[in-house]
């Protein structure tokens, strides 16, 4: 399974895209260990090279609907620390919208012709009751961890995102780019197509 982030710098701007899944399905992250360390090496040089940046300008064109969420997380991080715009496309869910709460104080950009989820946290699993509970416990510190990331870039309260992502037994619910805004999660709202740079990226396989 590939996984991978290509960068590309323009003039002045450095474009990352985001597209398709984030991380490693985990349904395949045992099928090879293997495969599963050469990827994750590969998903660390790349973040590494995002965290090293040195660009007056970054733009993360995100089109994907979610993955891995600690996945997710460690490009948050790796971001969070640059000059960002992040800019939403298409069908944005799940584990991509952390990424697009990376972006700088105002440029949190969606686009007219999107729709954006969040929902809470899901998995997999397989096991006895005492496994099955510890990690029904982690989705809901997860839950906890993703209410808390949404509210710090809204200035809201960790509750009104807990009730938003619960909405639907925990699959939230699609929101117009009008939604995404007036509920904190962006900032403006875009309808020029002009601003995705040329296809630059970045294919990550989902977890």
């Amino acid at each position: 399974m590939k996984s991978d982030i290509q960068i590309r710098n323009s003039a002045d701007v450095c474009y990352i895209d985001i597209e398709g899944t984030i991380g490693v399905p985990e349904q395949w992250q045992f099928a090879s260990p293997d495969d599963r360390v050469a990827t994750y090496e590969k998903f660390r040089d790349a973040v590494a090279r995002i965290a090293a940046l040195d660009a007056p300008q970054v733009v993360v064109n995100i089109r994907s609907t979610g993955g891995d969420v600690n996945d997710a997380l460690l490009i948050y991080d790796a971001l969070a620390a640059l000059e960002v715009t992040t800019r939403c496309y298409g069908y944005v869910a799940s584990a991509a919208t952390l990424i697009a709460q990376a972006a700088s104080e105002g440029r949190r950009e969606i686009s007219a012709g999107a729709l954006y989820l969040v929902h809470a946290a899901a998995c997999a699993a397989e096991g006895n009751a005492a496994e099955l509970e510890a990690r029904a416990e982690l989705l809901r510190k997860t839950d906890e961890r993703l209410a808390a990331l949404y509210a710090r870039r809204s200035g809201r309260p960790p509750e009104e995102f807990a009730q938003r992502m619960a909405e639907n037994n925990g699959n939230g619910r699609w929101l117009s780019p009008e939604e995404a805004v007036a509920a904190g999660l962006a900032d403006t709202v875009t309808d020029n197509e002009e601003r995705t740079a040329p296809s630059l990226a970045g294919n990550i396989a989902r977890g």
